[in-house]
Order: structure tokens, then C-alpha cells, then sequence
């Protein structure tokens, strides 16, 4: 078997705003080590979630051994519930912490501004409230106040780093999977998400376009500096262009 000769690094034709960002914001700005690593996690938590998403979907039809062992021997050890559960729960912590990866840059770039906390749940909070600082871009307030699904997936977020795993449940009528935890409270009652795949999408789409809002200001203040990237690998040899 004869190894391809020939591997293709560099398509900027398939980029989206957060590639331009990490191939080009060396030119504008210098990065803390902590910045530098939030800049290649923006991309890489978001894309676990919709990996474990997918996982999930796989793994619906594992369900139904749970059940089957419910209806023969009256009980079940929930095993593939549990299984499926903890797939579902690592979508909402990747989606968070993609969002916080974006805050952290947005924290660097503009930590001369007053009041901007190295905190993800303060920057928003700051902003809903109208508290940051007037030199703060009006893009980027805009961006953070049409996210509202954001206190949701920050309190789901919280809870499940400190618990154990809950319960997904097929709904037998309608084939949806509800998934419920005790740790977080609705009026008083557990918080029960009737459709937690969609719930997954819903959330996965709304991290999209809010990165897609921050990234596209951010790229739109990059100076139009060159920088050295690999453009490909041929016959065992890297080749680079300045760009």
C-alpha cells in the first residue's frame, strides 16, 4: 500500500470565523499562555460536543435493553441509561467551556477595560446588567445579550461538576428522551428537560452563532499583518507560505 504522497494543511476556503482567528490574531495581538490555549479550545470543546452528541445518538438504541430487562424482571440496573446520561451531560460542560475558551480571549484583548472580571459568569452578568465599561465594543454586548439560553447551560454547567450522574428516560408515547436532575431546581421542582436531544442541538446551534458573532468582530480589528503558515506536506517535506 502506497502512503498519499500529498497532505493539504492550509484551506481557507473551509474556514469558518474562529479558524481565521486562530491563523491570523498573531499578527494583532500577544497572548498569555492561558489566552493562547483558549484560542485553539474555542474550536475543540465545541466540536466534543457535537462528537458526544452524535455518540449519543448511537447509542439510543442501547436504551432498550434497560427497558426489556424492566418488563421481564420488574426492575433494571439502568446501565445504558446511565451510559447514555453521562455522554449527554459532557455535551453541556464541552459547550460551556467553548464559551468560556471565547471569553478568556475577549478578557485578554480588552482587560484594560474597567470592571472586566477573568470570570465567565461575572462578564455576562456584567453586560446583562449594563456594568461593563463604555469603551467595552457595542458588537461584542450585542453578541453576549442574544445569547439567553446562557444562564441554563451555566447553571447545568455548575451542577454537573459537582454531582453524579442523572437520568435519561425514553418516553414511550412520544420516543423523546427526558432528562431529569434532582441537583437543579425549577419552581421548586427538579429540572426535567422533556427533550434533551434537541435540547443538545438547540444549545450546539446557539454556541455556534454566538462564536460566530464574536469571532466575526474580532477578525474585523485584525491588522493585515503576514504571518508563516504551513500550506501542505509533499513527499515527506513541509512546505510554508507567507501569507
Amino acid at each position: 500500500m502506497n502512503a498519499n504522497a500529498t497532505v493539504r494543511t492550509f484551506a481557507p476556503e473551509l474556514w469558518g470565523q474562529i479558524d481565521i482567528f486562530q491563523n491570523f490574531y498573531s499578527g494583532t495581538y500577544t497572548f498569555s499562555s492561558d489566552a493562547r490555549k483558549a484560542a485553539l479550545g474555542v474550536k475543540n470543546h465545541s466540536l466534543k460536543a457535537i462528537t458526544l452528541r452524535d455518540v449519543a445518538l448511537k447509542m439510543l438504541p442501547n436504551l432498550a435493553i434497560d427497558e426489556q430487562e424492566l418488563r421481564e424482571k420488574g426492575y433494571t440496573s439502568a446501565n445504558n441509561s446511565t451510559e447514555f446520561s453521562a455522554v449527554i451531560e459532557e455535551v453541556f460542560t464541552e459547550l460551556y467551556s467553548s464559551v468560556e475558551c471565547a471569553r478568556k480571549i475577549i478578557t485578554n484583548i480588552y482587560k484594560r477595560t474597567r470592571r472586566l472580571k477573568d470570570s465567565t459568569r461575572k462578564f455576562f452578568s456584567l453586560i446583562k446588567n449594563g456594568q461593563i465599561g463604555e469603551d467595552f465594543p457595542s458588537e461584542l454586548k450585542e453578541a453576549i445579550l442574544s445569547a439567553p439560553w446562557f444562564e441554563e447551560l451555566l447553571a447545568i454547567r455548575d451542577e454537573l461538576t459537582h454531582s453524579d450522574i442523572e437520568n435519561c428516560h425514553r418516553n414511550q408515547e412520544t420516543g423523546k428522551i427526558s432528562y431529569s436532575h434532582a441537583g437543579l431546581k425549577r419552581n421548586g421542582s427538579s429540572l426535567i428537560i422533556e427533550d434533551v436531544l434537541q435540547k443538545c442541538s438547540d444549545l450546539i446551534n446557539g454556541v455556534n452563532l454566538l462564536l460566530g458573532k464574536i469571532f466575526n468582530f474580532l477578525n474585523s480589528n485584525l491588522k493585515k499583518t503576514n504571518i508563516n503558515q504551513l500550506c501542505g506536506v509533499f513527499f515527506g517535506r513541509g512546505y510554508m507560505r507567507d501569507c
